[in-house]
C-alpha cells in the first residue's frame, strides 16, 4: 500500500469516528438529560414546499428579559443576542421564572436553559420573544397535519442548557 493511500484511509476513519462520537454524544444527551414538559400551541401544520413539519410556539417563546448591571444600555438587544431563562415547574409545566441577558443561578427545581432573542415586529413590546431551537418539529413523511386540541412537548435539556425535543403529545398522545 503506498503512504498516499495510507493518509487517505486514515483521513476517511477519523472522519468516520469524529461523526460516530458526535451523533452518539447527542443521542446520550438526549436520553439522559433532565426532561421537562411545555406547553405548546402550534402555528403552521405543514407547509407544501418544505414537506411535514409543525412550527410551534411556546407559552416559555415569551419572557420579560432583564439587562444585567454589566450589560450597556441598548447592548444585546438584536435578534439572535443569547438569553438566560430559568424555568420552574408550575400546574404541570414548566414556564418562565426569570429571563436576562447576564448568565442565572438555577434554585431549587429550577432548570436553566439558554436561547436566543427573536425577532419581534411589534416596536416597544414590553416582553421579548424568545427562540430556543426546538420551534420546528418534522414528522416522517406522509403523516400529514393532525387534528388536535391540546400540543405538549417533552423536550430534554442538554449540559449545555439547550434544549432538543424529545417528544411530542397530542392531546395526550405520542405523535407521530
Amino acid at each position: 500500500m503506498k503512504p498516499t493511500t495510507k493518509w487517505f484511509w486514515a483521513i476517511v476513519a477519523a472522519q468516520a469516528a469524529f461523526l460516530l462520537a458526535w451523533a452518539g454524544y447527542h443521542e446520550v444527551v438526549r436520553q439522559t438529560a433532565p426532561v421537562l414538559l411545555l406547553k405548546g400551541r402550534p402555528v403552521d401544520p405543514q407547509d407544501l414546499l418544505r414537506g411535514d413539519y409543525m412550527t410551534m410556539r411556546y407559552d416559555i417563546g415569551t419572557a420579560t428579559v432583564e439587562t444585567g448591571p454589566a450589560a450597556k444600555p441598548g447592548s444585546g438587544d438584536s435578534a439572535g443576542s443569547e438569553v438566560w431563562v430559568l424555568l420552574e415547574p408550575r400546574d404541570g409545566y414548566h414556564v418562565v421564572a426569570k429571563a436576562s441577558r447576564e448568565p442565572l443561578r438555577a434554585g431549587p427545581g429550577q432548570v436553566l436553559v439558554r436561547g436566543a432573542l427573536g425577532y419581534d415586529w411589534r416596536s416597544g413590546a414590553r416582553d421579548a420573544q424568545i427562540d430556543y431551537g426546538i420551534e420546528r418539529y418534522f414528522v416522517p413523511e406522509g403523516k400529514g397535519s393532525p387534528r388536535f386540541q391540546k400540543v405538549e412537548v417533552e423536550v430534554s435539556v442538554s449540559p449545555a442548557h439547550r434544549l432538543s425535543i424529545k417528544r411530542v403529545l397530542l392531546d395526550g398522545k405520542a405523535y407521530p
